[in-house]
């Protein structure tokens, strides 16, 4: 409820998950009007109120407290629920978490965080979102938990970059200035200092730093830029050997994969997956996917003593 795709179609994409045999049970929020309309044997939570796009999220919060995003944190903070998937209001979504949910070890506030794909590797960025503007402390805490979320992967020494508008450490404004000098102050050996928007892509860093303005122009860019180049290429290869569309194809999969599952919610005692607003059917449903792998590794455990080394 409350995304800009209409709740069927994203209904659809929890049909589609059962009919694969997904190892999960689902809890759907819904209103009356919009449950009444699907016919199903699962559960649901009726009721609800909608928290809409152009709704002020603290006004949204206080005055809907039956909306479908508020159920959804509030099971997840009784824990009957362990991970929670929506593609409704950021800022409400944020509000809300931050005021039912538990914050984690050393975190004042909460960042969405999401994998993007390189010549190399993923990279892990954030904020993409959740925070317009930010002390230099909280950059500082959310490389912490990029890199404690990329330890949870497996990747024993992960790099830190900071997104800035030049390499040098007197560029950019001076939260970044200040929060370059605390970073190289810590004495990490995996901080790589500044790193501009052009050079994200060779994979070179495996955590990139950035408020939630930046990051969220950044990722809603780099993800235009991509689409317009597949969709060039697939234009193209139409008339091109059969090998060049493989790999097109091969292209297409593995940056679908990578940016379509949605961002993570990550600072606070929960598993939160934040999807587009206007994410598809099949986006939505990588979500899910995505947030019954976290619960699946454990990722709130892990995420956790890795912060506390």
């Amino acid at each position: 409820m409350g995304g800009d795709t209409p709740p069927q179609d994203l209904y659809s994409a929890v049909l589609q998950l059962i009919e694969e045999g997904v190892t999960a049970s689902f809890v759907i929020f819904a209103s009356d009007e919009v449950a009444g309309a699907l016919d199903s044997s699962l559960q649901f939570i009726k009721g609800c109120e909608v928290i809409h796009m152009d709704d002020d999220p603290a006004l949204a919060i206080r005055r809907k407290k039956n909306a479908s995003l508020c159920k959804g944190i509030a099971l997840l903070h009784s824990k009957q629920i362990d991970a929670f998937v929506t593609a409704g209001n950021t800022g409400a979504l944020l509000l809300s978490a931050t005021t039912t949910l538990s914050a984690l070890p050393g975190i004042d506030r909460p960042a969405l965080l999401t994998l993007l794909p390189t010549k190399k590797k993923e990279v892990a960025v954030l904020d993409v979102g959740a925070n317009l503007t930010l002390q230099p402390q909280q950059l500082l805490q959310f490389a912490a938990m990029g890199i404690a979320y990329q330890k949870s992967r497996g990747i024993a020494h992960p790099t830190v970059g900071l997104l800035n508008i030049g390499t040098e450490a007197t560029k950019g404004t001076p939260q970044l200035r200040e929060a370059y000098t605390h970073l190289e102050t810590l004495g990490l050996e995996t901080f790589l200092g500044n790193v501009e928007g052009k050079a994200v892509f060779n994979g070179d860093i495996d955590v990139l730093v950035t408020d939630g303005f930046t990051g969220n122009v950044f990722l809603k860019t780099s993800e235009s830029v991509a689409a317009f180049i597949l969709d060039y290429l697939e234009l193209t290869s139409r008339e091109t050997a059969s090998h060049f569309k493989h790999e097109i194809s091969t292209l297409n999969s593995r940056l679908y994969q990578a940016a379509s599952h949605g961002a993570i919610l990550c600072g606070v005692e929960g598993i939160i997956i934040k999807c587009h607003g206007d994410a598809s059917a099949a986006v939505f449903r990588q979500g899910i996917k995505g947030a019954i792998r976290l619960c699946e590794h454990n990722f709130l455990e892990n995420i956790k003593s890795q912060l506390l080394l």
